[in-house]
């Protein structure tokens, strides 16, 4: 004998809402880890080539601006902690629409401000007569910076393309994968940016 079970429509959603959320966030995760190799065979460059320098930084050369580079650095992990308490908002069961609207203008703000001062930092080592071809130092910083930057303008429209759905009800509690994975890849360019802080103003 057998015993059917039914299952009604609320909770199909629910399975159905989890398991797209499980396949999105796969699918970011492969998408990061694909990115992750690259950048990792970047660094891996960047490491064989300042081992062949004696003094890291090269003696006598204009450096970008260690402050402008910290502040934007503080600016982008603030940028990345607003996001993520904003998803945390939004995943609470009494959540709204607007439960994490502040942070997440809070994270794309903090965002758009690194931005500026990245491109500031550029604008500073150019302004001092250091080109990408001018030495070693330059031209690892402007290839691999600029690479960076552009992870930052894709990031960038998506996360403003993530607050417009947000303010019409696209996005929200009750469809949040699109969103957390935006934010998700957001930790990833935050992640990137520190170790270039570290290998280019710190060791």
């Amino acid at each position: 004998m057998t015993t059917a079970t039914t299952t009604s429509p609320a909770a199909l959603a629910a399975r159905e809402e989890v398991k797209t959320r499980v396949d999105v966030t796969l699918g970011m995760i492969l998408f990061i880890g694909s990115w992750t190799m690259a950048f990792g065979t970047l660094f891996l460059s960047f490491l064989v080539l300042r081992q062949r320098v004696g003094v890291w930084p090269p003696e006598g050369i204009a450096l970008p601006s260690f402050p402008l580079a910290s502040v934007a650095t503080l600016l982008l992990v603030a940028s990345s902690v607003g996001l993520h308490r904003a998803v945390k908002r939004w995943e609470a069961p009494d959540s709204t629409a607007k439960s994490g609207a502040r942070e997440w203008r809070f994270g794309v703000g903090l965002g758009l401000a690194f931005a500026v001062l990245q491109g500031a930092l550029w604008a500073d080592l150019w302004a001092a007569g250091r080109l990408p071809q001018s030495g070693l130092y330059e031209s690892l910083f402007y290839g691999l910076t600029w690479i960076h930057g552009l992870h930052v303008v894709v990031g960038l429209a998506c996360l403003a393309w993530a607050w417009m759905g947000l303010a019409s009800g696209r996005y929200g509690p009750h469809r949040l994968s699109t969103v957390s994975n935006i934010a998700i890849f957001w930790h990833f360019v935050d992640a990137v940016w520190i170790v270039l802080y570290l290998g280019f103003f710190v060791f």
